[in-house]
């Protein structure tokens, strides 16, 4: 029995003691190959010399209380093992049976079911959305007017529909997914609209992925998660994997609770994705694992249990993105693309999974934490390099010391556009950027350093005086997914400040002087786009700054007055802010220019019922 001393935390020794958090011999009798990867993971960028790291002290690190990994061999499970406990609080033992919430490694699920559809000869793929949905219509706009939205385009972020969030609800409070296309209560956000035009851009959109839960339940004639179930989990006997939501009361026994970046559950422990085609599967690691491989029999020309080979090769090929298929990212390293791929999560869970191509291997990992990400990435660099997977690691960066010229000039902060910044500090002779955790630069010659953690570089540019002039920030988003396009960052001066600080210090005047100033001297500039400012008006909004907020989307529409969603945005701040006649105002400009805003008809009636 351990005995806890009084004084001594939970928490402390949740992270400070392995024995306490993983059961003592847990490697004993394991294969070689296993304890290879438990010893041999690798950061997302490798630098010469580093060493590999220890999986439960990676756990340890980033506070990750449970995982769950399969690795994929000539088209079969090689392995399954599964480390730390489902739920901090109780204690209790991940199993080869736990349930990981997987967030977005759904969107492949969905995609199958569509293109399962498809062989049943009941979808087109290339045929007008609304021609084959029944219970639910695109709104047309201005957008919609000028190209038809395709299931294809919404398979692959295309189809223009606008991004919005993976909102989580706790059992009691949880939508339908019609609910959630038309902005009505319990669902947590406006009604689905299309900001962009059919097939011109990539714009990952859950809310694409919501109206192809639609298609699916309008052709197929049941539930999404019945016909899934039916069509894919049984005949790839995936007989854990669900997206019946919320969990029955069995299966949230086996279910793993979400935990935040402090390693605890938050209250209610488990939050369910509507919709469940973007984010809502439920699943262990071997049940995906099997889905992965009828992904990639089908791929081969080996499998045509649920789509035949040429509709499989359309999955798993690039579209608007080359870097997207449907439903999956696409992996290119040394310039082929030979793996597929997703990172996924919800509200206290990480997941995700690389697949080969055409040789039958791969790996899925499941973590039950919201920090599992770089964890996800560092197990599955340590696979591939155990099982020698091909093209898949990048090549070891080489250091060299830094040169004099920049040591006393790194230190400082750069601007990024007109309304972002990064700063980078110096430790004795070790720097450091403020983005991705205050994460340590590495010089690696001619101006470049680069993370461990972050995909890319940062690379400085002299002038005839070999002073810093500028420097280039070029790396990928947050997931790691995609390298985003270079920018050139100006060293900033000591008491500048970008307009998004000065809304931050309540100086709510000089910002909007200041994003006016952006406005008149480039209109394009991606600071004060309309998509920019409604996510920026909604980050104060959730945080109660209630006069940035309403400051913001006012901006807004003076910038872009004939966009509806614009005013529909500035409503829901009056109405927050308790303005109810400003609200009704601007739901119902809203609403004359977009008459098929169904919010705004809902909200109206609300205001003038006195709710």
């Amino acid at each position: 029995m351990l005995i806890i001393p009084r004084k001594i935390s939970l928490v402390a020794l949740f992270f400070l003691f392995n024995g306490f958090f993983y059961p003592i011999g847990l490697s004993q009798g394991k294969d070689s190959l296993v304890v290879e990867v438990e010893n041999g993971l690798l950061p997302n960028v490798l630098v010469e010399g580093e060493p590999s790291l220890n999986l439960w002290d990676r756990m340890t690190y980033y506070k990750v209380p449970g995982v769950s990994i399969t690795v994929i061999k000539d088209f079969k499970i090689d392995w399954t093992r599964t480390y730390g406990v489902m739920d901090y609080d109780l204690q209790n033992p991940v199993s080869d049976e736990t349930l990981f919430g997987v967030g977005s490694l759904s969107k492949a699920v969905a995609s199958l079911a569509v293109l399962r559809l498809v062989e049943e000869g009941k979808v087109d793929l290339r045929a007008d959305i609304n021609d084959q949905l029944i219970s639910w219509k695109i709104p047309e706009n201005e957008f919609t007017r000028q190209h038809r939205v395709t299931p294809l385009l919404l398979m692959n972020h295309s189809g223009g529909a606008m991004f919005s969030p993976g909102i989580g609800y706790l059992g009691e409070n949880f939508p339908t997914n019609l609910q959630v296309l038309n902005g009505e209560k319990p669902a947590q956000y406006k009604p689905v609209v299309f900001d962009r035009i059919p097939g011109t851009e990539f714009q990952y959109s859950n809310a694409g992925y919501s109206i192809l839960q639609q298609l699916i339940e309008d052709v197929a004639g049941k539930s999404y998660p019945e016909y899934v179930q039916e069509a894919i989990f049984t005949p790839l006997d995936m007989r854990q994997a669900t997206l019946f939501q919320p969990l029955s009361e069995n299966l949230e026994k086996i279910a793993a609770a979400g935990h935040m970046q402090n390693g605890l559950p938050f209250i209610g422990k488990r939050f369910y994705i509507q919709p469940a085609a973007a984010g809502g599967l439920w699943t262990n690691s071997s049940d995906y694992a099997k889905f992965i491989i009828e992904l990639q029999k089908a791929y081969a020309g080996l499998s045509d249990k649920i789509i035949s080979p040429p509709l499989a090769k359309e999955m798993l090929s690039p579209h608007a993105s080359k870097q997207y298929g449907l439903g999956v990212f696409m992996r290119e390293m040394y310039g082929e693309i030979n793996y597929f791929g997703h990172l996924g999560d919800s509200k206290g869970f990480f997941a995700g999974f690389a697949s080969h191509l055409t040789d039958g291997y791969g790996a899925v990992v499941l973590t039950n934490s919201q920090n599992g990400a770089q964890l996800i990435r560092e197990i599955t660099n340590g696979i591939a390099k155990v099982y020698n997977w091909k093209k898949y690691l990048p090549e070891a960066y080489k250091l060299v010391p830094v040169e004099k010229k920049l040591l006393d000039q790194l230190s400082g902060r750069y601007l990024m556009g007109s309304d972002d910044y990064f700063e980078i500090t110096k430790e004795q002779d070790k720097f450091y950027i403020d983005k991705f955790d205050n994460a340590q630069l590495f010089y690696v010659g001619d101006g470049k350093f680069v993370t461990k953690f972050r995909p890319g570089y940062l690379e400085f540019k002299f002038g005839s005086d070999q002073k810093i002039i500028s420097a280039v920030y070029y790396f990928a988003d947050e997931l790691g997914r995609f390298l985003n396009e270079s920018s050139n960052c100006r060293k900033m001066e000591e008491d500048e400040k970008v307009p998004v600080e000065f809304l931050r210090e309540g100086k709510i005047d000089k910002a909007l002087l200041l994003y006016r100033k952006i406005k008149s001297e480039n209109s394009s500039d991606d600071s004060i786009n309309e998509n920019r400012l409604n996510e920026l008006g909604y980050i104060f909004l959730n945080q109660d700054l209630l006069n940035e907020a309403v400051s913001i989307f006012n901006l807004n529409v003076e910038f872009y007055p004939e966009s509806a969603n614009c005013y529909d945005s500035l409503a829901e701040a009056y109405l927050k802010a308790g303005n109810k006649n400003m609200a009704k105002i601007n739901y119902k400009r809203s609403l004359e220019l977009n008459p098929q805003n169904q919010n705004a008809v809902l909200m109206l009636k609300k205001i003038e019922s006195g709710q």
